[in-house]
């Protein structure tokens, strides 16, 4: 699989809707939350917040920001994508649609373990 079909394949996963912003919880206290909305941009869901106060906005922020780097991992030149098994699922759909090589046929060294049936501690 080419590095151009898996970034096309991850750039057709919809894109998350995240926002990082910064509350000031009392006096001089600043504190980062990162929010997602689904599906209705005006409701946001907490995704992670801070768990100590900054004493300077700046910091929070910087902070903050560095989360949401975290969050979004390698990719985040692409954008934080939906699905949260998105690298399986991109994975699953740059192989499908990559150029298929010929079926081998099954050879006796290649049969599914116990008949390759119900799974073990199943029953029928």
């Amino acid at each position: 699989m080419s590095h151009s079909t898996l970034v096309n394949t991850q750039l057709n996963t919809p894109l998350r809707t995240l926002a990082l912003t910064v509350e000031e919880a009392g006096r001089g206290e600043f504190r980062w939350r990162i929010l997602e909305s689904h599906g209705n941009p005006q409701v946001f869901e907490p995704v992670s917040c801070s768990d100590t106060s900054f004493s300077a906005y700046d910091t929070a922020l910087a902070t903050g920001y560095g989360e949401l780097q975290r969050l979004i991992g390698p990719d985040l030149q692409y954008g934080p994508r939906q699905d949260a098994d998105s690298d399986a699922a991109l994975i699953r759909l740059a192989a499908a649609q990559a150029p298929k090589a010929p079926a081998a046929s099954p050879s006796a060294d290649h049969r599914p373990v116990n008949g390759g049936g119900i799974k073990p501690g199943m029953s029928a």
